[in-house]
């Protein structure tokens, strides 16, 4: 016969679940920083690269600027030389041909012109965006770095809470009632933490899976016996405020 009450067997037990549901919450609080972090990581990683595709463009359509300057001055200076060559003419079939080139050379040229300016104006829009990129950039990773500290901060602390919690843990499952240990331990092998308790709910549920819990295995509980959910396998126990044998738990 057990040395301990039933209401003491199943205050224990809801003790013990309690500490697991405290540890889980302690897993999901670091979870939660850890995926922010991955979140902002992705934010700050996809700033930078439109910021990059951005400076690619701006870069190349400044290289084209570049080659069609290059290529004005080019023609400016044979148009000019033939400019020179045109008063030295020597005949008159001579003269027309350098003047036909003249025009040729300054419509190319002319073209060319209104194409550099056109790409000029272009390039000159990139400037703007650009800069909000940048600004981009700086803010995912200063929401990165913040989210980096947060974490920082919270290890030491959630490092110190889980090992009072399951040192709490080892120490009041060795205080369970012998004939519930097995039955418990196994639950435990099953389940994680938490999921491996449930209480009585309702019109006699099982907290975990809502299945009906047969009379017999409630009244076996309220007996102080053990009892497993037939249908999901949980460590079932009486909430506080249940009413064994005639006495209310709410003291």
């Amino acid at each position: 016969m057990s040395s301990q009450s039933v209401r003491e067997i199943h205050e224990k037990i809801r003790y013990i679940h309690s500490l697991y549901r405290q540890l889980k919450t302690l897993v999901a609080r670091y979870d939660n920083v850890r995926l922010r972090i991955k979140v902002q990581k992705k934010k700050t990683a996809d700033a930078e690269a439109r910021c990059a595709e951005l400076k690619s463009q701006h870069a190349k359509m400044c290289a084209e600027i570049r080659e069609a300057e290059g290529r004005y001055d080019l023609i400016d200076a044979a148009l000019q030389k033939r400019k020179t060559q045109l008063d030295q003419a020597k005949n008159n079939k001579e003269y027309t041909s350098l003047k036909d080139q003249i025009a040729d050379d300054q419509k190319r040229n002319d073209a060319l012109a209104d194409k550099i300016l056109e790409q000029t104006e272009k390039a000159e829009e990139f400037v703007p965006r650009i800069e909000s990129a940048d600004a981009e950039i700086k803010a995912a990773r200063a929401a990165q770095a913040e989210v980096e500290k947060e974490l920082r901060d919270m290890v030491p602390e959630l490092n110190e809470s889980s090992q009072y919690i399951r040192e709490e843990i080892r120490k009041n499952l060795k205080e369970v009632d012998a004939d519930f240990v097995p039955p418990l331990r196994d639950a435990l092998r099953a389940f994680d933490g938490d999921q491996a308790m449930a209480p009585v709910e309702g019109e006699y549920f099982c907290g975990g899976c809502r299945m009906e819990i047969p009379m017999q295995y409630i009244v076996a509980l309220c007996e102080g016996k053990p009892y497993t959910c037939g249908s999901c396998g949980r460590f079932i126990y009486l909430p506080k405020g249940f009413v064994i044998n005639n006495e209310d738990e709410d003291d």
